[in-house]
Formats: structure tokens, sequence, C-alpha cells
């Protein structure tokens, strides 16, 4: 796997194919009309590079070495929800394309392959996706929201320990956010993670979340599946296919050695990248079952301890300015 960078064009695609020349064939033709490009020679390779690289479009062969591109599709879909995938084949192989669009991928080119086309297919498949996140309207998006935060409350409720930290939680994550300047579309989508963050937990036993000593391997077991099992529940809701990706990476690490996919540095979506940071600190400045309330000033030293490691430093930098301001204030009030 190797990048050709190309700073003419911010679009970064990648091209997974195990016959060597095609894959430098298409990677020849994409750098030619402005892309950067990252290439993988194994469907192996090319979930890996997917992990540690954010990329705005895949194409693929259906056909490689240790899956099929339809495999490969889905584990694409499962990691990044919004990514399109778009599958090569032979010409008249109609049966497997339909199988690989069923299993998550936005389209497909038949063989032998038009470079000159190329920037045509993967422009359309890119806008369409966007097209795609804007469908939801302000009226769906109301009741969403709704309705997430009384789920949001109903897995609060299963413990009283964290009866209000989905609440406490998502308001850290809108300061957090508003310090990186992000969107207000952005702003919402990490509002309606931060909510509905721990969905997965209602599953686990009540006793497995209120346990004041250590955790059996299996009750561990039971607390690592919550990303997943929550990212599943909202998996066949087409509006908050992002969200469910948010959720499933915000106990990845930035070094990779997170849950439960192992992403790490630029392969973690970067709202889930806030979530772990404002899960963190609500959580260390909480009292749990198990140990105390940490101070702010103790939580946001290990946060900054962990920086690099377990959190992504620009977020950790941000969320340090939030709190010591919040800390300033609290300053003023007591000398008041």
């Amino acid at each position: 796997m190797h990048d050709r960078p190309n700073n003419s064009h911010e679009t970064h695609v990648l091209v997974v194919d195990d016959e060597p020349e095609t894959l430098k064939s298409l990677g020849d033709a994409l750098v030619a009309h402005g892309y950067k490009v990252t290439t993988a020679g194994s469907a192996e390779v090319g979930l890996q590079a997917a992990k540690e690289c954010r990329f705005d479009i895949v194409l693929c062969d259906l056909y490689l070495d240790g899956a099929t591109g339809v495999q490969f599709a889905q584990s694409i879909c499962r990691m990044h929800p919004h990514l399109p995938v778009v599958v090569i084949t032979a010409w008249g192989d109609i049966d497997t394309c339909r199988q690989a669009l069923e299993a998550g991928a936005s389209d497909f080119i038949t063989k032998p392959i038009e470079f000159d086309n190329l920037p045509f297919i993967l422009e359309s498949n890119l806008q369409r996706k966007k097209i795609e996140r804007r469908r939801l309207s302000e009226e769906r998006a109301d009741v969403l929201f709704k309705a997430i935060k009384a789920l949001a409350a109903a897995v609060d409720a299963k413990s009283h320990f964290t009866g209000r930290h989905s609440a406490h939680m998502a308001e850290m994550c809108l300061q957090i956010g508003r310090e990186l300047g992000l969107s207000e579309e952005r702003m919402t989508t990490l509002e309606l993670a931060a909510h509905i963050h721990d969905v997965g937990k209602i599953g686990t036993p009540d006793a497995v979340l209120d346990k004041p000593g250590r955790l059996t391997p299996d009750e561990w077991h039971e607390i690592l599946q919550h990303p997943a099992v929550g990212a599943d529940f909202l998996a066949d809701i087409e509006e908050l296919a992002e969200v469910a990706s948010i959720i499933r990476h915000h106990h990845e690490r930035f070094d990779g050695t997170g849950y439960p996919d192992g992403l790490k540095g630029d392969g973690i979506p970067f709202l889930s990248k806030i979530l772990a940071v404002a899960d963190a600190f609500e959580a260390m400045t909480s009292d749990r079952p198990y140990r105390a309330a940490s101070t702010w000033e103790d939580a946001l030293s290990e946060l900054e301890a962990n920086s690099g490691t377990q959190f992504d430093p620009v977020v950790v930098e941000a969320a340090g300015r939030v709190i010591r301001r919040a800390l300033g204030i609290r300053e003023e009030e007591r000398a008041a």
C-alpha cells in the first residue's frame, strides 16, 4: 500500500485490486485527474487502510485476494456507513453486482475501464452521498431528536449512578464542538450521538452496570460490546447511519488499541473522538459504584496525560480550554 500525494484535489480515493498492473493503472489515472490516491493489493490491506485513514470514496474489484468485493463492501460499510464504494466487475456479471449493491456498494463499473470516465463516476457517487445526508428534513429531525432523548433517558435510568450522564455529556460535547468551530449540521449530529451513545447498555444487566467491585472477564465482555450493540440498534434507520457509526467508534483509541474495530488516528470518525473525551471527563467527575468522583482539575490532567495515546490531541486541547474557562468562572463565583 502506498500514497500518491497530490495537493490539487481534496478527494482521497482508496483503490483496492489484487492485480498489480490494474492497480497501478487505476492509481496513475486518478492521480492524473488530480485525486489523492492510496492503493491496496488485497482486501486485508484495504480494510487496514480504512481503519487508519479517512477516505472520501473507495474503488475496488469484485474479486479480491482473501475476500470477495461483496464481503469487502460489507466490511467497509459497517465501519463507515456514508463512505461510497464503487465496485469493478467484468461485463455481464450482473448478479454479483446486485449482491454488491445490496451489501452497501453505491455503484459499479465494468471492464474494460474507460479511465477518462472515472472522474464522472466518482463525482456522481460523491454528490449522491452528500444529497442523501441532506435528506433529513427539519420535521423528521425534530421527531428523531425527541425520540433519541427519551431513549437516552431510559438508558440512564438503568443506573442511579448515571442518571444524567447522557445530558451532561451532550452539553460537554457541544461546548467542545463550538470550541472547534463545527458547523451547525455537525453540531446537531454530535448532540444526537452524545445523547444516545450508551444505548447499547440497554442489553447490559443492571448488576453489571452497578457492580461496586472488579468485573469478571465475562462482565467486561458485556461492557465492551455496548458500542457495537448500540450501533446495530440504529443500523436500519437510514437517517441515523452516521450517528450509528459515531456511536460504534466512541471507545476507539487514538493509538489503535481501542474497541470494537481497533481504528486509529484519522481512521476514527472525528465526532467519535469528541464523544470519547467528553465521555471520559464526565465519567471521571461523577460518582461511580466503585469510586468517588475526581475533581475537574484531576480529570483534566488525566485527559492531557493520555493525549496522543487514548485521545486525539486536538480534541483534548479544545476540551482543556473549555474546562479551564469553566474553572475560572467557578473561582470568580466563589470569590464573589
